[in-house]
Parts: C-alpha cells; sequence; structure tokens
C-alpha cells in the first residue's frame, strides 16, 4: 500500500477508534514505525490529527480544520446512505435547497438517478457541479468562495435566498449538542443556513453521527427548528432519549440494512 491510501485509512481507523498507536499501525500495514510517524506529521501538518506520545488522536478541530476534499472520504459509506434516506422527503417537480458540506454533497450525488425534474437551490460548488449533468434548473447563489469548504457565504448568497421559495432545505451540521442544537465553525455559514430555513418549508439536517457530543462556535438552529435529523447509526443513546422525549424528529440509517428495509428507526412528534 502507497503512502497516500495508507493515509486516508489511517483517518479512518481515527474516526471510527479515536485513537491510534504507531505500533498497532505498523504492524497493521507491515511497515517500520519510522514511515507511521512520517504519516502522522504529514496528517498532523495538514491538520487532520493530533499527535501524541506513541500515537495520535482525532481532535474536534482537525475534523472541523480538515479540507472539504478530505472530508469527503470520511465515513462515506454513512453519508451515502443518510443521502439515500433523504430521497424518501424529495418528489419530482420540487424546488430545493442544498446546503454546501460533504454529506450535503452526497445528496447531489444520488439525486439524478431517482428524479428527472428538479429545481435545486444551493451554495455549494460542488454539488452545483454535481447537479449539472442531472439537466436539472440549478441556481447556485452568489457571494465569497470559502476555500474551507468550497461554500458560498456572505450578504449576497444571503439576499438570493430570501428572495426565492423551496418546498425543503437539506443543511449539514458540523456539531450537535442538547444545549446548543446544530452548530458551524463559522458565522457566515451559521448565517446562510439560517437564510435557507427561513426560504424553506421544511428543514432537513443530515449528518453523521461523529457529530454528536460536539459543540461549534456559532448555532444556527435549535433542535425543534429542524423538521427532521437525519444520521447514521451509532448515534449517542442519550441523544435518542432526548430526543424522544423532547419530541425532536430524527431518523437513523443502519449499515447492515438493504434499501428495502430502510424505514425510519425515528421518534417523532
Amino acid at each position: 500500500m502507497t503512502a497516500e491510501p495508507r493515509r486516508r485509512r489511517i483517518l479512518q481507523l481515527l474516526e471510527s477508534e479515536g485513537t491510534v498507536k504507531v505500533e498497532q499501525l505498523a504492524g497493521l500495514f507491515k511497515v517500520s514505525q519510522v514511515t507511521i510517524r512520517k504519516d502522522l506529521a504529514e496528517l498532523e501538518e495538514q491538520g487532520m490529527l493530533q499527535r501524541t506520545y506513541g500515537g495520535a488522536i482525532f481532535s474536534h478541530r482537525s475534523r472541523f480544520n480538515a479540507s472539504f476534499f478530505q472530508k469527503l472520504q470520511m465515513n462515506g459509506a454513512s453519508k451515502d446512505l443518510i443521502a439515500r434516506a433523504a430521497l424518501a422527503y424529495i418528489h419530482d417537480g420540487d424546488t430545493i435547497i442544498i446546503d454546501a458540506g460533504s454529506t450535503t454533497l452526497a445528496l447531489a450525488q444520488v439525486l439524478p438517478s431517482q428524479f428527472r425534474s428538479l429545481y435545486v437551490i444551493t451554495s455549494s460548488v460542488p454539488a452545483a457541479l454535481e447537479l449539472s449533468r442531472a439537466g436539472y434548473e440549478i441556481l447556485l447563489v452568489g457571494g465569497q468562495v470559502r476555500n474551507h469548504s468550497l461554500a458560498l457565504i456572505g450578504p449576497t448568497a444571503i439576499k438570493t435566498l430570501e428572495t426565492f421559495h423551496a418546498d425543503r432545505a437539506f443543511l449539514g451540521s458540523s456539531g450537535i449538542t442538547l444545549t446548543h442544537g446544530h452548530s458551524t465553525p463559522n458565522p457566515l455559514d451559521a448565517e446562510v443556513k439560517q437564510a435557507m430555513m427561513r426560504s424553506a418549508d421544511e428543514s432537513y439536517v443530515l449528518a453523521d453521527s461523529t457529530k454528536f457530543g460536539h459543540a461549534c462556535l456559532t448555532t444556527f438552529a435549535r433542535l425543534s427548528e429542524i423538521h427532521l435529523t437525519i444520521t447514521n447509526f451509532g448515534m449517542p443513546a442519550e441523544f435518542a432519549e432526548a430526543f424522544t422525549k423532547c419530541g425532536v424528529r430524527f431518523q437513523v440509517v443502519e449499515l447492515d440494512r438493504t434499501p428495502e428495509d430502510r424505514e425510519p428507526l425515528a421518534a417523532a412528534i
């Protein structure tokens, strides 16, 4: 295995385990500990992890500083399942809003195989490019391009969103807590998400289970303001219990379920 796929696999292990050890990685990949240390040093330089004595941890800060294209490699199977679950809430002819982010991009990638006619409003440059092959009507909101996520942010994006009405908005969330709700590290990004919510009849959050328990700088929505939060198996039990008690609607999809079996495992109002 060459360096690049090995480093992607190290990040996947960090996503699932939270920590890795140099000795264990050297044995797993059948390379020297010196090689593994070089891998960890390179990934730390990219902001992907934090090295510790004898290993590394995948810090919350690392997740939020990861480049957009690196994020696409993280929890790919879970993001695909979440995106496919969201298809149940879209109909041909709908006007939908797609937020910027890796999980919402997964939704853009599966839409063309399911729907012939959609009007899509998005703040995501990659999503607009992905959907251009489908023949949909696409509105890419203007604004400043954020290099971190290739999202369009700022007053122009907000003003554009305020002039349109959509059936549903599909948003990403970088952090979800019971106290702070849905949050993002960038205040300008939060303002765009809030404008999307105001423009849509219903708002859905698509977020993998690693986002639960982490609060980012800016809250963009209370939990009760979201029509439905769709996540994958691994959502902490305390969140499921609290959501059910408070009437917050959510849906959990499992990796080992077939498409025919993917009925919502949900608590609803």
